[in-house]
Order: structure tokens, then C-alpha cells, then sequence
């Protein structure tokens, strides 16, 4: 009977329970939050929040991209979307929540474009309502895609931005063509690239500045939706900045013999003195215009012209576009001619898998000048010498065609050949 006593005492009773104080005040505070939280979120007061979604464009596999027309816009935009809900719930929406998706399947031809935005929730049991949004369309140009090269033409904010006694010698573009690429009916527009140089000091060496290259239509406004593509990064100009000054007038020899003092001939020139610019730490003292050859150099008076318009580190200021120098070559040198014929060339560096047949010469004999003595050697000989790895391979062909001659005297010192001679080579495949 004991143990069926013990075992009643330990049944559940909900009697007991309810009058249990301990147990009661915990089932009562638990009831309680219960019912608040569930009040709490059914009471909960509505609100809004504003979600910033990223979107990549993109038009490939629509219909446009199957038709060669391409979006000319921006390639990311940014949509701001409203959402409507409880205010415990606004904190965990995010963009991640979001679809926001571009109705391509509207643009069917060029042309411009507003095209449709959509925005829906990635959860169609989504606990928030999407209320407004911004942008609604997605605007942008379409059309197909066309290119062309064009020259880079520079303008000048302000002429005057080089110092006093100096000048700007020739610019130099690092590129001086430029690509336009864009929707065809906009690149039909480009009319030139114009590049804008400003400088504000007055520069007194040369100075390297980075620009930018603008497509320009026939009126000189820019053309929108179109890019210019360069072969490098950065698209700059080199401004050389020359220090003025007055140089005299030389010229230089080549060719010339062992033995012949140069400085018994009398030289003499035009123009004995020039206006000119240079790098100012070029180390140039003296307008060098060009080289005279002892082959262009007779017995007596010899007339050479050189165009200085283009000389190498010096512009000329004055307007001085050509300089004859005169060469007297004293009587003490004579003359004496020389026969030779084909038998006198020999070819050199032929291409490989080619034979050279020498024809003939366009000359029987060659002028030989020197000192009397060493004229009067009977040994006297003339070689001459066709290199054809002086010519470039475009103009090397088979078949019969004239080449440069270059004589060499021998079996004698202090004598050169006066005057330029040709010999006509077959070239033939082994």
C-alpha cells in the first residue's frame, strides 16, 4: 500500500500546478511576451525605405544584338527603389531582394530608345510592397557600329606661351591618327579630331603635355556617342622649345681620299650666316647643312644646293628656303679618264637563291682627279662595286634593271672618282 501511495503522490496534477505560485508567475510571464510580440508585429507600424539596385546593360542574345545594332548609353545604371513595410522588417531588405530587369526585346531597330524598366521582388511571398521607383526607362541611342581613321589636328588655347627670345620648333604628336568608333549615323558626323593644348608659362624648354582627342562635326561642336581609340594609354604632345640664335653657315666632306687636304679648296656659300633656333643644351654651334661628296667635285668651280628647310636639330627664322656652296678645287689636281666595262663590277650580298649577271655599264670610261704624280701611276685601276644590300628588298626584282655604282680606286692614294655611274644587273633564281 505504500508503494501505490508514493506512486499517486507523483502523478501530474494540474490542480496542484495552477495553485503553485513558482509555477504559475513563470507560465505567466511567458503568456505574456507571447502575446506581446504577437501584438507587437500585427500592430507594427508601416514604413518606407529606399534600396539602391546596381544593373549591368546588356543587350546580347536580344534581337537588336541579332540584327548588328548596338546600345550606345550607359553600361550600368543605378535603379532607386520604394518599398512599402512593417517597420521591424526594413532592415533586413536589401538589393539582393530585388529584380530589376531592362525590357530589351523593345528595341528592334536604330534609333533613340526609352526603354522599359521592371522591378519586382525575388520572393513572390515577399513581406514588403514595392511602391515607386526611379529611373522608369533606360534611354539610350542604338545603332549599328562603324569606324574611321583621321588625322589629330591641335589648337591653342593661348598662341603666346613661349618666352622671349626663344621659339616652338615642330610639334610632335605621340599618335598622330586617331580611330572614331561609334553608331554609324554619328560617326558620319565626325568631320576631324581636334586636340586642345593649354598652356599658361611662358616656356622656356621643351615640355611634353598629356591631351585628349575630340570628334568634331563640320560646325566644330562635338559629336556625342562616339569614342576615339588610340593605340596607347595616354594621348600627349611634344613641344620643342628652341633658343634663338645666329649660326654660320658649314657644310662637311665625305668620301674623301687619304691624303687631300680639303682645306686648299675654297669653299664659300650664299648665305654665310642664319637667324636660327636650336635645343638650347644641343651643344650646336654652327648651321651645318649638309654633306659634300668628292664625288660631286670637278677640277675648278663645283655648284651644290641644299634645301634647309629641313635640317636635322635647327630651324631656320630667316626666309631662307636654299644655300648653293661653291667648291674650288685648285688646278694642281687633274684629270684623267679610265676605261672600264662590265667586266670592272662586281656584285655583292645577292639575295640568296639569286645569280647577278652584270650587262653592262652606262659609261665606257670614269674621271678620275688627283694630284699629277699620283695620276701619272700606270697602275692606276678602277674598282667598282654594286652592293645590293644598300637597296631595299621592294626594290630588288628579277630581271634587268640599273644599280648604283661605287668605284674604288686602287694602286694609288690621294685620288677619287668624279661623277656617278650606273650598271645595269640581271638577277636570275639559281
Amino acid at each position: 500500500m505504500a508503494n501505490t501511495d508514493n506512486k499517486n503522490n507523483k502523478k501530474f496534477s494540474l490542480r496542484k500546478l495552477i495553485y503553485n505560485d513558482k509555477y504559475l508567475i513563470v507560465f505567466s510571464i511567458i503568456t505574456a511576451v507571447i502575446v506581446w510580440i504577437s501584438t507587437s508585429m500585427s500592430l507594427s507600424p508601416e514604413t518606407t525605405k529606399t534600396i539602391t539596385v546596381p544593373v549591368n546593360v546588356d543587350f546580347s542574345n536580344t534581337a537588336a544584338d541579332q540584327l548588328g545594332i548596338k546600345c550606345y548609353g550607359d553600361t550600368k545604371i543605378d535603379v532607386d527603389v520604394t518599398v512599402n513595410c512593417k517597420k521591424y522588417l526594413a532592415r533586413d531588405i536589401s538589393a539582393d531582394d530585388l529584380k530589376v530587369q531592362l525590357q530589351t526585346n523593345a528595341v528592334t531597330s536604330k534609333g533613340n530608345y526609352e526603354v522599359p524598366i521592371t522591378v519586382s521582388s525575388v520572393n513572390e511571398n515577399a513581406d514588403f510592397n514595392i511602391s515607386s521607383y526611379y529611373p522608369t526607362v533606360y534611354k539610350a541611342y542604338f545603332d549599328v557600329e562603324d569606324e574611321k581613321t583621321l588625322d589629330i589636328d591641335l589648337t591653342y588655347t593661348n598662341d603666346d606661351f613661349v618666352a622671349d627670345g626663344y621659339v616652338m620648333g615642330e610639334t610632335l604628336l605621340s599618335e598622330k591618327v586617331a580611330k572614331v568608333k561609334g553608331p554609324k549615323s554619328y560617326v558620319s558626323k565626325v568631320k576631324k579630331l581636334v586636340a586642345n593644348v593649354d598652356i599658361e608659362n611662358k616656356l622656356k624648354s621643351t615640355q611634353s603635355i598629356d591631351i585628349t582627342a575630340v570628334p568634331v562635326d563640320a560646325n566644330g561642336n562635338a559629336v556625342d556617342y562616339v569614342s576615339v581609340d588610340t593605340d596607347s594609354k595616354n594621348l600627349t604632345v611634344t613641344i620643342p622649345v628652341l633658343k634663338e640664335m645666329t649660326l654660320n653657315v658649314t657644310s662637311s666632306f665625305t668620301g674623301k681620299p687619304y691624303g687631300v687636304d680639303e682645306s686648299k679648296f675654297d669653299v664659300s656659300y650664299s648665305v654665310n650666316k642664319v637667324s636660327s633656333a636650336v635645343l638650347e643644351d644641343s651643344g650646336i654651334k654652327d648651321a651645318n647643312i649638309g654633306n659634300i661628296d668628292f664625288s660631286q667635285l670637278n677640277v675648278g668651280k663645283n655648284t651644290i644646293k641644299f634645301d634647309v628647310t629641313t635640317l636635322d636639330g635647327i630651324v631656320i627664322l630667316d626666309d631662307v628656303k636654299e644655300i648653293t656652296v661653291t667648291v674650288n678645287v685648285p688646278s694642281t689636281y687633274k684629270t684623267k679618264r679610265i676605261a672600264v666595262n662590265k667586266d670592272s663590277v662586281t656584285v655583292t650580298n645577292v639575295p640568296d637563291g639569286y645569280k647577278a649577271n652584270v650587262i653592262s655599264v652606262n659609261s665606257k670610261e670614269v674621271t678620275v682627279i688627283g694630284s699629277k704624280s699620283n695620276l701619272n701611276n700606270d697602275k692606276i685601276g678602277v674598282g667598282m662595286v654594286v652592293d645590293l644590300s644598300s637597296y631595299k628588298s621592294d626594290d630588288i626584282s628579277l630581271g634587268r634593271d640599273y644599280y648604283d655604282i661605287t668605284p674604288n680606286i686602287e694602286n694609288s692614294s690621294g685620288c677619287w672618282v668624279y661623277g656617278d655611274y650606273k650598271a645595269q644587273i640581271e638577277l636570275v633564281k639559281k
